[in-house]
Parts: C-alpha cells; structure tokens; sequence
C-alpha cells in the first residue's frame, strides 16, 4: 500500500520548482492584499482613528508630552537593545560551548534500529532512501528514493 502523501518534487527540475515556488509565493501576496481593506476598516473601527485624532488633530495644538517622550523611549529601546547585543557578543566571543556528537559506529545504530546488517549498509550509503517498517517499527526494506 503506498503512502497518502504525493509528492512530484524529485521529477520537476530546479527551475520548475523555483517557479512553482515564486507563483505559491505571488498567490499569497495577492491574497493577503485582498484582505488589507477589512482590516483597515477593522481598525478604524476599533479607534485607531479616535486616538489619531485626539492625539493629532483635535485644535491642531501639539502635545509636548508626546513630542519629548517618544524621542526619549526610542533611545532608551535602542540602547536597551545595543547593550544587551553587547553583553551577548561579550559573553559568548571566546566560548565554544558547542559539544561534539559522540562517534556512533554502525554496528550501534543497526543494534538500535533492529535491521539487519545489509539493510543498515543501505540506509547508510543511500542518499535518500525510502524505509518500510513492520508493525513493530523494525525496518525490513529500503529503497532509493532519487
């Protein structure tokens, strides 16, 4: 019985999946545009107009609050920012706290797959390779996949 999942990728060349991609991608593009009116009509209708205009327009007067305090916010979220890309760079410049992988040998990994010393041979010289496995979840084939 063969799997529900269809998949052509391996016969479509390189640029038919480029192209295939890039025309997913436009797809989304145009239909997230088509959303923008509703949420534009979302949002002035939750109050991003009210508060625009309290802040902004009402007797064209400025809020000295505002014109300080923004200004003064942005540097501080930009310092905050900085500082702690510092601190990190700092911390971690001279660290290799990456461990390396403990060599596993082949004989371990077909002990623990359950499979037979020729089909471990195969999963491991094979690229891609397709697996069956029995109703325990033992191996018992392998095919190449490209």
């Amino acid at each position: 019985m063969t799997p529900p999942i269809i998949d052509h990728m391996p016969a479509r060349g390189p640029r038919r999946r480029f192209a295939s991609g890039a025309l997913t991608a436009a797809a989304w593009t145009v239909y997230a545009w088509l959303w923008v009116p509703l949420i534009t009509a979302v949002a002035w209708f939750v109050g991003v107009r009210t508060a625009y205009l309290r802040l902004y327009m009402y007797e064209n007067e400025i809020d000295a609050f505002l014109l300080l305090s923004l200004p003064v916010i942005a540097l501080v979220c930009g310092i905050l920012l900085i500082g702690w890309a510092e601190y990190n760079r700092a911390r971690f410049a001279n660290a290799d706290r990456r461990k390396r992988r403990v060599k596993t040998d082949q004989e371990q990994v077909r002990v623990g797959l359950g499979a037979s010393a020729a089909l471990a041979a195969r999963l491991r010289d094979g690229r891609i390779v397709r697996l069956a496995l029995d109703d325990d979840a033992r191996p018992v084939a392998v095919t190449s996949g490209s």
